[in-house]
């Protein structure tokens, strides 16, 4: 039952890419895209959490947590995932922004959260080869000018970690994950539709554009219901095992992309996915005996 929830996972995120990338081609503009996307994650969230808990509620001292997460996993990363999703292929997105535990890991040992250890440290080699071979070879991606758009989606992977890293500092009590997102989904939501008013980026998807519409829909959806049952699966079979959803989400970004986009991708793509991989494996933490 656990492996065909993290299955489901993997197909239900990977699918996000894609869709990311063509909600942003199909006339959806960053901030605007942010809004819509947070607005339906965040409704549908927040009815499970009314059945659940009665309603959403915040005590004071947690405004200050919720506004960090709100900008550190809300507002900057998507804007950048949707701003490099209009430039790059869905597949080579879902790679860059797959390096979040390479990230995190080196945070931790910037802020003392975790120790220096040989095969996690081997790990962040392999990585950083996998981002090389990925960025420097000639053919490696459709076009050279993609390259500063997949350092971009580098960076919404960084601000990722770093809201790893917050939140694991903070551990806020008596306010688990599932109120965490509804609350970051809510707040990222009022905060981006101003900013997509006053920049000129505010639309309202129709039926007159499908594309926009339906993608936005299920990116809203799938954060919503993806993030519960990652919950879920947590609790059912513990952090490490969940922890490999994030390799079964990067194999179904490309695939997705392939199968929806008509994808084409380079051996060298292919070398720094399965590279990438590896790093992960070594660099992601190990289940504790208890």
């Amino acid at each position: 039952m656990n492996w065909l929830i993290l299955i489901f996972l993997g197909i239900a995120w990977g699918l996000t890419f894609p869709l990311s990338k063509i909600a942003a081609v199909s006339g959806g503009s960053p901030l605007g895209l942010t809004f819509w996307q947070n607005i339906v994650s965040g409704l549908i969230l927040l009815v499970f959490v009314t059945w659940k808990y009665g309603g959403l509620k915040i005590d004071r001292s947690l405004y200050k947590f919720i506004l960090v997460v709100t900008f550190l996993a809300g507002i900057f990363p998507n804007v950048i995932l949707y701003t490099a999703a209009f430039h790059l292929d869905a597949g080579v997105l879902s790679i860059s922004v797959s390096v979040v535990p390479m990230f995190t890991y080196i945070l931790a040992l910037c802020f003392g959260l975790d120790k220096l250890g040989l095969s996690r440290c081997f790990g962040l080699i392999v990585g950083f080869i996998a981002l090389l071979i990925l960025l420097l070879p000639e053919n490696s991606l459709p076009e050279r000018s993609d390259v500063p758009w997949v350092l971009l989606s580098l960076l919404c992977a960084l601000f990722y970690a770093l809201e790893n890293i917050y939140i694991d500092k903070i551990k806020p009590e008596n306010f688990g994950p599932i109120r965490i997102a509804c609350a970051l989904s809510i707040t990222t939501a009022f905060i981006s539709l101003p900013l997509a008013v006053f920049s000129g980026q505010f639309f309202i998807p129709t039926f007159d554009n499908p594309s926009l519409l339906y993608s936005l829909l299920g990116i809203g959806a799938i954060s919503a219901v993806g993030y519960s049952t990652f919950i879920f699966l947590i609790g059912n079979a513990g952090s490490v095992f969940a922890g490999q959803t994030g390799y079964l989400v990067t194999f179904f970004g490309i695939v997705w992309g392939i199968f929806l986009l008509s994808e084409v991708h380079s051996y060298f793509v292919w070398t720094s996915f399965l590279l990438i991989m590896v790093g992960i494996f070594f660099v992601r933490p190990k289940e504790e005996n208890t």
